[in-house]
């Protein structure tokens, strides 16, 4: 009888310690699982962000560059080319895509991505200078700013 108890003994003790080691393995694997899914996930977010700014800014320096090949107004009171809205809606947009990838980047991005923003609002400036000081020109506003470039068509 003492040999069938021992027997039984050690087959629920290692029933149990199967048990125990089988449950430590998946909850081990299941860590590891959920840690590989939240990096994917984050990188995948940061790779959704990047793309964003990208074409944000893309969007953005088009408008930019369609600005340059406009003619000052005719008249002072002559209303603002549509081109303006557009290239601060871009810059709006950029503004929000960039916000979006420093919270998702690492900070290494932060300055250079500002950078891009701001140097995009300093042209739209400038662009908007030119324009305004050249009212009634009938050269495009790259061709004021820059008259040597009044020879390339």
């Amino acid at each position: 009888m003492q040999d069938t108890v021992a027997v039984a003994l050690i087959t629920a003790l290692s029933t149990l310690f199967a048990a125990g080691l089988t449950g430590a393995i998946t909850l081990r694997l299941q860590r590891r699982q959920a840690a590989a899914e939240r990096v994917r996930a984050r990188e995948e977010a940061r790779r959704a962000a990047y793309a964003g700014l990208l074409a944000a800014s893309t969007e953005t320096w088009f408008a930019i560059d369609a600005m340059w090949r406009l003619v000052p107004p005719q008249n002072v009171d002559d209303p603002m080319h549509p081109e303006a809205g557009e290239v601060l809606s871009a810059l709006k947009r950029l503004d929000h895509a960039l916000h979006v990838a420093c919270l998702h980047g690492p900070s290494s991005i932060d300055t250079e991505a500002a950078e891009l923003y701001f140097y995009a609002d300093k042209e739209f400036g400038t662009i908007m200078q030119v324009l305004d000081g050249n009212i009634g020109d009938s050269r495009r506003a790259v061709h004021c700013a820059i008259p040597s470039l009044a020879l390339i068509p």
